[in-house]
């Protein structure tokens, strides 16, 4: 056994759970410890920081103390809240299909009304309207049963925690002075296609931290872990490489 081994903590984001890690868990986890919290049942959390304070509490009970930490979507505004609170438990951070810029008013209103979808008709009426948005084009037309499978096993979710994520990140703030903190270089893995998060404010956003290591996955929407897993994996398998280096 590797006693050296670095941990990585990959933290999903919102409407799915930590299986959307498998494919990224099966090439990384020969080189790397890969722990996946599990945050899609949470009901109790209303904000990015209480989701951040559940995560160090899970992993502080594991006896994980020193990592890296990326998130994806939801997951990097945790992170965020996270690294602001307890930067000393990090070795290396990234954002995956993620951002450090709060809602603007037009995101917050699309909030409340997804919140109203879900009151009225619940998860499956919200997973059905949502996830063709989640993937680029040229994929959902390559992999239609990607698609029809994703919505399957996520409409499962419970619809209260559902909104407690959208809540949370409705109101979270601004934290790209986090990100001008980090001691370490940061990683950001940017889908070309990406119709939630803008290409154009990913970049903008990589000029934060002090070091950053952008990657541009050219042909991935929101879901660069399931449209391009193996591109993915070399990405975060170089970069966990390249800051154990420094």
């Amino acid at each position: 056994m590797n006693l050296h081994r670095k941990t990585l903590v990959l933290l999903h984001g919102h409407g799915a759970d930590d299986t959307i890690w498998d494919n990224l868990d099966a090439s990384l986890n020969d080189n790397f410890t890969i722990v996946r919290p599990n945050i899609s049942l949470y009901t109790a959390c209303q904000t990015v920081e209480e989701y951040a304070e559940e995560l160090h509490r899970f992993l502080t009970n594991a006896n994980i103390n020193r990592f890296t930490l990326i998130g994806h979507s939801m997951g990097g505004y945790i992170a965020l809240a996270f690294a602001e609170k307890y930067p000393e438990m990090l070795e290396g951070f990234g954002l995956f299909h993620s951002t450090a810029y709060a809602d603007d008013e037009a995101k917050k209103e699309q909030r409340d009304q997804t919140i109203k979808l879900l009151n009225n008709h619940g998860t499956e009426a919200f997973v059905k309207s949502t996830s063709g948005n989640l993937f680029g084009e040229r994929f959902k037309e390559l992999h239609p049963e990607q698609l029809q499978k994703h919505i399957q096993r996520y409409s499962k979710l419970p619809a209260s925690a559902l909104i407690s994520g959208i809540t949370a990140m409705k109101n979270r703030p601004d934290r790209t002075a986090v990100l001008t903190t980090m001691s370490f270089p940061v990683l950001f893995i940017i889908g070309m296609q990406d119709k939630l998060i803008s290409f154009e404010s990913c970049i903008s956003l990589s000029e934060y931290p002090k070091q950053s290591y952008p990657f541009i996955l050219a042909e991935a929407g929101h879901m660069g872990m399931l449209e391009r897993p193996d591109a993915t994996s070399r990405m975060i398998d170089w970069y966990m490489n390249k800051i154990s280096s420094i």
